[in-house]
């Protein structure tokens, strides 16, 4: 049974830590179930079959639908987890690692929220401005792509203009900050929903639950005839077969697998690998991710720990009333062990949203305003276990999260916010998924490369999803024209 939060308050710059488990799929907030019921086609073969409904998912299918194709979202729903069943996830122009190509995703995206809320009647994005705070090396490389990319922004040059512009914070006097107005924070569950409106309204696309255990291709001109299991004839042209654990069989001439941390798991339970031994045919995605090298089968599945802290309405829409959200460096940066930027930026910094309000059931929580913090070094799943990847992760998201992590966070934030009355927190578990170089893969696998899986996506795609999307969905159009 799941354990009841008890609110008490209690004094200023400490936190009750208060543990209970949770079910991740909040009743009522599945994308799937709200949209299903909007579709009316249900012709199960399409141009491009898309697996997982979550930020990048719903983004690319939209896309594909608005570029001309018939598309169809095929998504767990309810059946697994999903890292995006929150209130708030973080979206800002600074690529906290100055990353170029995510910079122009991050701005690209955010200059695109206003379209599709107005499309599709659903608002998700709340602005609210973002700030990055640490040493100068921290916030140097960053800032100077916001330049590039004409983001307004302003230079915080010591701790102490810091805490002038932000008195509920207290940082080093040594730090810097950057601050722009153009970021804040999406509900996740409602970008998805206005994706896939604007989707299923495009007239050329559906959403369906089903959990997907199989991706092949099938047919192609080299075949011999006969017709093999879903309806494919063996002469045909080349199509993906998409099969389910309820026992359904899609056909596209296209697939798309951004399953999360589900991807890697699926593509390799699949079977797929690159087609190298076919001339002529490459199977590099310039448009999607032409900065990655790792390659999906080298994603590797993160731990993460999140914590929630309540605070009273009145410190919410007070004191709190104008805070941005936060990427702040608390430790010193660590030595390069040859790991990717991503690990190390991560390893010495945490990710701060200012209060957001949860309904009752979101997470397991009582309805309130929560500030929530993340961050700190990854922590990956055994590679050895890469066949249990789905109970593995299953167990870890029905989890407290990481007690010792937990402990660090809460530390870090009361040391960051001091004079904030915190009534109780909660840790929660959640999952990024990381590439040996920090770039989002993207590669194109089975015969002909028909199937592309996206995935590595540094637990920061969230915001820049749309433009990703956009990309995957001229990766797809570029390959269906050949």
């Amino acid at each position: 049974a799941m354990a009841r939060l008890i609110h008490r308050s209690i004094g200023i710059g400490q936190t009750a830590r208060l543990s209970t488990r949770f079910g991740i799929h909040p009743s009522g907030r599945s994308p799937v179930a709200v949209v299903a019921a909007m579709s009316q086609s249900h012709a199960s073969e399409k141009d491009v079959i898309v697996i997982g409904n979550g930020p990048i998912g719903s983004a690319v299918a939209r896309h594909v639908a608005e570029d001309g194709y018939s598309v169809l979202v095929v998504d767990g729903g309810n059946r697994l987890t999903s890292a995006s069943d929150d209130m708030g996830r973080i979206v800002r122009p600074l690529d906290a690692e100055g990353r170029e190509r995510w910079t122009r995703w991050n701005v690209e995206s955010i200059e695109a929220f206003g379209d599709i809320e107005t499309r599709s009647g659903v608002d998700f994005f709340q602005r609210c401005g973002s700030l990055a705070c640490g040493t100068g090396a921290f916030v140097e490389r960053p800032a100077r792509l916001l330049e590039q990319n004409g983001v307004p922004h302003a230079r915080l040059e010591s701790g102490a203009d810091v805490t002038r512009r932000f008195p509920f914070l207290s940082v080093p006097a040594t730090h810097v900050g950057v601050v722009d107005d153009v970021g804040g924070f999406v509900d996740p569950g409602a970008m998805i929903r206005a994706q896939n409106a604007l989707t299923v309204e495009s007239g050329r696309g559906d959403v369906r639950a089903g959990v997907v255990t199989r991706v092949e291709v099938v047919g192609g001109v080299e075949a011999d005839g006969g017709v093999e299991a879903g309806g494919v004839e063996t002469g045909s042209p080349r199509r993906v077969r998409v099969t389910t654990e309820e026992g359904d069989a899609f056909v596209g001439s296209a697939a798309v697998v951004t399953g999360g941390a589900y991807t890697a798991w699926l593509v390799r339970s699949s079977g797929l690998s690159r087609d190298e031994a076919k001339p002529g045919r490459t199977m590099t995605t310039p448009r999607a991710s032409p900065d990655a090298s790792s390659g999906v089968a080298r994603v590797r599945v993160s731990r993460r720990t999140v914590l929630l802290a309540e605070v009273t309405e009145a410190t919410a829409k007070g004191p709190l009333g104008a805070m941005p959200t936060v990427k702040y460096q608390f430790a010193p940066a660590p030595r390069d062990d040859g790991g990717s930027s991503q690990s190390r930026n991560e390893a010495m910094s945490v990710y701060v949203l200012p209060p957001i309000w949860y309904p009752d059931g979101v997470l397991g929580l009582e309805p309130g305003w929560y500030v929530k913090i993340g961050g700190g070094a990854n922590d990956f799943f055994d590679e050895d276990r890469a066949d249990d990847a789905v109970a593995d992760l299953d167990e870890w998201m029905r989890s407290d999260g990481d007690d010792s992590v937990a402990d660090r966070l809460h530390d870090v934030l009361v040391a960051l916010m001091p004079d904030t009355n915190f009534l109780s927190v909660q840790s929660k578990a959640c999952v990024t998924t990381c590439s040996d170089d920090g770039e989002l893969q993207c590669e194109a696998l089975g015969d002909g490369g028909v199937v592309l899986a996206v995935t590595g996506c540094q637990g920061k795609a969230a915001g820049p999803a749309d433009a990703i999307g956009w990309a995957v969905a001229s990766e797809v159009a570029a390959r269906i024209g050949a």
